[in-house]
């Protein structure tokens, strides 16, 4: 009995801790901070700039979208609809945005990247080429733009944004699945090549598309692209200034069924008619000393997901955080095993000092404002 309470009490006292098992290590999340944006309509946050304590983010109105500077406190610094036709406007979808490194914005739509001051006048407009004009809609990814080291004149970014499958775009995609446009040099270089990817010994041709469906980010700090896929179990990290693979890094997941058979086909990822209920990688964020993180979304059982859309018909569990999960990496080896994230709590982007900030849903009362938290990532690596 006093076993079992000890174990009760230091589960309540200690949030989200994973026990160490062989290599993994103990990790938590711990709230150390949270603040609240007062709007009707929901907010995404999807960058930082820790010089101005500024958030970056956009708001869904059902006018459209709208590009919003928020500060520590939550409060609207600036906004503005930059979407239509007009002189300060962009007619195509803005797919990206980010922080530049002096604190101006950085917006990228399928064909154009866009610079912005923060009270979203734009002050520069730059074509550049791609081979897949893609124009995502309903939601905003990180621009991964990067500078070669010692300049500060040689932009450079990925064309095809993080969370989108190249190959439903052009089934005669080539054999890379990343695309860098180096400004300074007005050149295209393909990169991170579908052979690079074990997983493709195992895929039928039903699955090649899987191949595409790419998960990454940029560390504009050493100049390296961590990249998965949705249906993968290892992270390839390339050197972005000779666009050559470095290192591989193994995921072992707490569970995905499909990446542990032999051989895979669409029948092993279930699905409710059209809609998926399979496992994926979802994202990957970067911390602080080379911390990496892996937005990990659980299969959900075919009757659960029945009983889920029988109370609520826009139900999909990609969007509920009960089946997102986090996994922690250096930039060798995975240090923890599956972490759950806080209750309603949605992953949104990482800030200085290994923390996570978090949209709280609240999936009961419908409020007037959006909840956000902030949590550190603590915990030992294993030696």
């Amino acid at each position: 009995m006093r076993h079992n309470l000890t174990i009760t009490v230091f589960l309540l006292a200690t949030l989200l801790v994973i026990k160490p098992t062989g290599a993994f290590s103990q990790y938590k999340l711990e709230k150390v901070e949270e603040f609240k944006i007062n709007s009707l309509y929901n907010v995404e946050i999807v960058d930082y700039y820790p010089e101005d304590e500024l958030y970056l983010g956009y708001i869904s109105t059902s006018k459209g979208t709208q590009i919003a500077l928020i500060d520590a406190k939550g409060e609207f610094v600036s906004y503005e609809m930059l979407t239509g036709e007009g002189p300060n406007r962009s007619v195509s979808a803005i797919n990206s945005m980010a922080f530049a490194e002096d604190g101006d914005i950085w917006l990228q739509t399928a064909a154009q990247i866009l610079l912005c001051d923060r009270d979203f006048v734009i002050k520069k407009r730059i074509r550049y080429p791609s081979s897949l004009k893609m124009n995502i809609f309903g939601r905003m990814e990180v621009f991964p733009y990067y500078y070669h080291k010692g300049s500060t004149s040689s932009l450079s970014f990925v064309t095809n944004p993080s969370g989108t499958n190249s190959y439903i775009f052009n089934k005669d995609i080539g054999n890379d699945l990343i695309e860098v446009y180096e400004l300074g040099i007005d050149k295209l270089i393909e990169m991170a090549p579908v052979a690079d990817r074990p997983m493709i010994k195992k895929f039928d041709q039903s699955m090649h598309s899987h191949l595409y469906s790419l998960v990454y980010t940029v560390d504009r700090n050493d100049q390296k692209l961590y990249l998965t896929t949705s249906v993968d179990n290892e992270i390839t990290v390339y050197d972005l200034s000779t666009h050559k693979l470095a290192s591989r890094i193994k995921i072992v997941h707490d569970e995905f069924k499909a990446v542990q058979k032999a051989a895979i086909t669409e029948k092993d990822l279930p699905s409710y008619g059209r809609i998926s209920l399979g496992a994926k990688n979802h994202k990957i964020f970067l911390l602080d000393d080379g911390l990496v993180a892996v937005d990990f979304i659980r299969e959900i059982p075919y009757g659960t997901y029945e009983k889920k859309i029988a109370e609520d018909p826009t139900y999909h569990h990609f969007q509920d955080p009960a089946y997102h999960r986090l996994i922690l990496f250096d930039g060798n080896k995975q240090l923890s095993k599956e972490l759950s994230l806080p209750p309603n709590a949605k992953l949104m982007t990482t800030l200085p000092g290994n923390r996570l900030l978090m949209q709280l849903v609240n999936t009961e009362v419908e409020e007037d404002f959006i909840q956000y938290g902030i949590y550190k990532v603590v915990g030992e690596a294993p030696d």
